[in-house]
This record gives C-alpha cells, sequence and structure tokens, in this order.
C-alpha cells in the first residue's frame, strides 16, 4: 500500500504540507478519564478572543480560501477545524467518540489544525490525496445509505482500489466506510498545515501526537513528513 498526495497539489497550494502518523497495535475500545480531560481541557484552548473572528485567523484562514477556491463557501461548508472551534466556542462539549478521535481532536483545537483518521484495515488500494474526476463514490459518515459523487475539481482524499472517498473537500466531512470505531488497530492519521511555518512547526504537533497515541493507546507509530519533495511513501 502507498500513500500518496498529487504533486498538483502542491502546485495549487504552495504551503500545503501533511504529517501522516501511522499507528498499529492499539487498544481503542475503551474511554480513557485522563484522554477526556485533556479533551475538556482544549476546549477552553479555544475560547479567546483571538478566535472571536474564527475565518481570520492566521492558521485557519488558508483553509477558507482553500474552500473558496474549490467553489465552497467556507461559511456553509466549514472546514473540520474551523466547525470544531466554532462549536466548542457556542458552549458545545465534543462527544468523546473514542480515544484516537477524542486525541486528534485535542490536537485540532490546541494547534488549529485539520486532523483526521481512517481506519487501514478498510483500505483496498492505495491512500491518494487528489483532484475529484467526478466518478469517486462517497458515502457521508453515519449516512451509510447514502451515496454521493464529489464534483470535478474538489480535493478528495480517496482509496485508489474502489474510488471509495474517505473524506470530502480536503478536510471537510469524513466517509463512513473508512470511520475509526472501537475495534479500529490500524489507523492512518493526517495532520495539515497550511502556512508559511508548517515544514517547522508540523513535526513537533505530529511528535506530540505519537506521544499520546503510545500513552493512552498502546500504539506503535510511524511519522512521516508529505512536502513537494516526498510526496509519497509505502506503508509496510
Amino acid at each position: 500500500m502507498r500513500y500518496l498526495v498529487d504533486p498538483e497539489i502542491f502546485h495549487t497550494y504552495p504551503l500545503f504540507r501533511r504529517a501522516v502518523l501511522i499507528a498499529r497495535g492499539m487498544d481503542n475500545s475503551t474511554e480513557v478519564p485522563e484522554v477526556l480531560a485533556l479533551l475538556r481541557e482544549s476546549e477552553t484552548s479555544v475560547q479567546g478572543g483571538e478566535l472571536a473572528s474564527p475565518y481570520e485567523h492566521p492558521r485557519l484562514k488558508p483553509w477558507a480560501d482553500a474552500f473558496s477556491s474549490m467553489h465552497l463557501n467556507p461559511k456553509r461548508y466549514p472546514p473540520s477545524v474551523i466547525n470544531l472551534v466554532k462549536r466548542v466556542r457556542k458552549g458545545t462539549m465534543l462527544p468523546y467518540v473514542n480515544t484516537l478521535v477524542a486525541l486528534f481532536n485535542c490536537m485540532s483545537l490546541r494547534h488549529l489544525i485539520p486532523c483526521g483518521g481512517d481506519d487501514l484495515d478498510a483500505v483496498t488500494g492505495d491512500l491518494c490525496l487528489t483532484f475529484a474526476k467526478g466518478d469517486e463514490d462517497y458515502v457521508p459518515l453515519a449516512q451509510p445509505d447514502v451515496l454521493e459523487h464529489p464534483p470535478v475539481g474538489e480535493v478528495i482524499y480517496m482509496d485508489s482500489g474502489n474510488r471509495d472517498v474517505f473524506c470530502r473537500a480536503w478536510c471537510w466531512k469524513n466517509g463512513d466506510r473508512s470511520k475509526l470505531l472501537p475495534t479500529t488497530t490500524r489507523a492512518a492519521i493526517n495532520l495539515d498545515m497550511m502556512t508559511e511555518h508548517a515544514e517547522t512547526e508540523l513535526p513537533s504537533i505530529a511528535e506530540e501526537l505519537a506521544g499520546l497515541l503510545k500513552n493512552w493507546t498502546g500504539a506503535s507509530v510511524d511519522i512521516h513528513y508529505i512536502s513537494p519533495e516526498t510526496p509519497s511513501f509505502d506503508i509496510d
């Protein structure tokens, strides 16, 4: 299995960088009180005045601009990290879906970056971040009987084997078929940045999440960095 980003993504969005954590042997089956406490603590980190206008924050604005470039109104279809910030600032406590989801939601809130993950046992081909051709299949999260086809040109994260879309509009909505479950033991977790300092800041964030995964799920974790110079890697 390979993991690859279409080089055209970097041509269109030159500041984009991604860290990918490959976690194996995790126990994602039980709620961990310490992780729940970390999630609640992370929620408080976005209550400050600098996030009163999240669409103008220097870490979040590039994602809103990217959505606009895909002809998506980011206020109607907010990037996942902006959606999290808005929900929390309105007083909503995020649900503890499972430990892995809770941990990458913590990272999203603490560092204001899009984070997401997928069950590697659901993958039939290669994992690809690319532009939609219009014939890919997308089943929305928690709507297993709904089938959509992303429009041509939308940035999608997909399985090349069955052309199933794991995430629409880069970091908008996850798919149902690769969702993380309490039974998940292998996962690919994506951490994204689109700023001038992404290459220097992203590694420390990835290492932080890797440490949390090792500590609270018992996973072994490999970290890979995606850039124009290294747009792909092999998953053993």
